[in-house]
């Protein structure tokens, strides 16, 4: 670790925020492997910087190595000024064998376009292909809950196929992989604020107006913190576990309109209007994980689970800290 003292606070705010512990970031520091980190414009992909810009304080530069669609400066909150390569480098990038965080994928709101397909299993097969040729100490890819829906929704198909040849691949060269299927996240570098109804309502109670809900039938969700679904990856990685196929998914089911005055409470707001379409007769829409399954891989990684109350809290503070 940087032996500079007046770093070690600002270090410790970095791990704070995301609360990566201070055991799992010595063990980072002890095991000396280099980290590869793809898709650093997306929401896991920035949380995982500053995660690992905390842990590693002045060794990031010269352990983390950054990739994104195009090569560009990449400004971490700290004002670190960090240099991502364009992902096709790694098509022929000779690496010794470290740890891989694998973010980069199109999502489904580009499922339109008309080579959505092929640019994700282009995606895919460079990483394998870089793998394969560098090895790997431990891969870390997020799946999705829509893979279960893979017989009817592309993304969902397309996330099942990376869960098969990562998981395959970890298998076959004898390294650990975490494959947790997505639902729900909250908390810091939430993106696409208008497509999350989180962050809708967190919009709309501090812009002082009535919380406008766009549902007309039952809408049930469940909240796993940004942060410790990056802390049980890497602590499980760093174990040398091979975590796959579970689920995210918080303590509490909560119907959004519930949620809303969920929220409202927590930013001080008391209570606040709700604005919501008529109720109409329709099935309800679930999208919750299998909260036992996600809080079975937190013990084995040693971490522990944030509340929705903290959740909201931190990603309130978080998008109140870029408006």
């Amino acid at each position: 670790m940087h032996n500079d003292r007046a770093a070690a606070p600002r270090q410790l705010r970095l791990m704070k925020r995301l609360g990566f512990s201070a055991a799992l970031a010595r063990e980072l520091r002890r095991r000396e492997v280099p980290v590869v980190v793809t898709g650093t414009g997306g929401w896991l992909g920035q949380a995982a910087l500053e995660m690992l810009e905390g842990a590693l304080g002045e060794d990031f530069s010269r352990r983390v190595s950054v990739f994104a669609a195009q090569a560009r400066e990449v400004r971490l909150r700290s004002g670190l000024v960090v240099r991502a390569r364009g992902f096709a480098e790694l098509g022929h990038e000779q690496a010794p064998p470290g740890l891989v965080l694998h973010f980069a994928f199109l999502t489904r709101g580009f499922a339109q376009q008309a080579d959505y397909v092929t640019v994700n299993r282009l995606i895919t097969r460079t990483m394998r292909e870089f793998i394969e040729r560098n090895g790997a100490a431990g891969v870390f890819i997020p799946s999705s809950g829509a893979a279960y829906r893979a017989q009817r929704d592309i993304y969902g198909a397309l996330k099942l196929e990376d869960e098969a040849v990562f998981g395959g691949l970890a298998k076959r060269l004898g390294f650990p992989a975490v494959v947790p299927r997505i639902f729900n996240l909250a908390g810091p570098f939430i993106n696409n604020v208008s497509h999350y109804a989180l962050a809708c309502m967190i919009a709309d109670v501090a812009g002082g107006g009535p919380v406008r809900l766009r549902a007309a039938h039952p809408v049930w969700r469940s909240y796993a913190h940004v942060g410790d679904v990056l802390s049980i990856g890497l602590a499980g990685l760093l174990q040398g576990m091979t975590l796959e196929g579970f689920d995210t998914a918080g303590e509490e089911e909560v119907e959004i309109g519930a949620l809303a005055a969920r929220v409202a409470r927590v930013m001080g707001a008391g209570e606040r209007q709700i604005a919501r379409p008529e109720w109409r007769e329709g099935a309800a829409d679930y999208y919750l994980g299998d909260g036992a399954g996600y809080r079975r891989a937190a013990a084995l990684a040693g971490v522990g689970l944030r509340g929705l109350d903290e959740q909201i809290a931190d990603t309130a503070g978080y998008l109140a800290s870029v408006t």
